[in-house]
């Protein structure tokens, strides 16, 4: 009797949990839709009904000042903000931001799209590359011992190409994009990447974590993993259904 009452209970704390990701995700779809129809209504009527505003021309101010305070800016180092698990960068939902907007407030904010339910091995490799540019290299070994190709998108320039141990850039991570951070840096430590023997920790300026769940999680004991191997699941469980995912994508 307790068993099957157990299992119940399991039943139901599952079906609560798919439901709110699925809401969740159906949330997110239509928020970004939403948005950019509003956007391209709002460009379409409004547009050719504006006059065009033509300002005089003001008085330049001290150029001195001005180019110096310009050279500070450029100084500064990128913020780069790391979404976690059903998350997604810049450009990936139309116009709906992951990060409230804080990619538009300045251009040294970078918000890469990664994987959204790939692992964070995988994710520290694509973020390198994202910055660096080039083809992502997931290396032959891992790919083979995961069962995914060795190669996958090319980012024709580099997002921060400077990146170095010169110019070190701060990161953010939201929940597993804070370990993704983590997983990156040691690869960094590690000299992980093919053709950049120069790599170092000291690439990351800093790392800051928005509920990045360092300690772990109990969801893992829900779905029947325990530290002893890290890879048992029960046959049924919200992790299941997102291999499920993870397989179809």
């Amino acid at each position: 009797m307790m068993r099957c009452w157990t299992l119940v209970v399991q039943l139901i704390e599952l079906f609560v949990s798919a439901f709110v990701h699925m809401l969740y995700g159906f949330y997110i779809f239509s928020s970004a839709v939403a948005g950019d129809l509003s956007q391209g209504l709002s460009d379409w009527y409004f547009k050719p009904n504006m006059d065009l505003i033509v300002k005089e021309p003001q008085q330049q101010e001290s150029t001195t000042v001005t180019s110096s305070a310009s050279t500070r800016l450029d100084e500064l180092p990128p913020i780069v903000l790391i979404h976690g698990i059903f998350g997604f960068g810049k450009g990936r939902l139309g116009g709906l931001s992951y990060f409230a907007g804080a990619e538009n407030k300045d251009e040294r904010v970078l918000v890469p799209d990664l994987g959204s339910l790939t692992s964070i091995y995988d994710r520290a490799r694509e973020l390198f590359y994202y910055l660096k540019g080039g083809k992502v290299d997931y290396g032959e070994e891992h790919s083979k011992a995961c069962g995914h190709s060795q190669f996958g998108r090319t980012y024709e320039r580099g997002n921060c190409p400077k990146w170095g141990e010169d110019h070190p850039i701060h990161f953010v991570g939201h929940s597993a994009g804070a370990q993704v951070v983590r997983v990156l840096q040691q690869m960094l430590a590690d000299k992980a990447f093919n053709g950049y023997e120069r790599t170092s920790e000291n690439w990351v300026l800093s790392i800051t974590s928005l509920s990045g769940a360092f300690n772990g999680t109990t969801r893992t004991y829900l779905d029947g993993m325990y530290p002893e191997d890290g890879k048992s699941l029960k046959s049924i469980c919200l992790l299941q259904i997102c291999r499920l995912g993870v397989d179809c994508l």
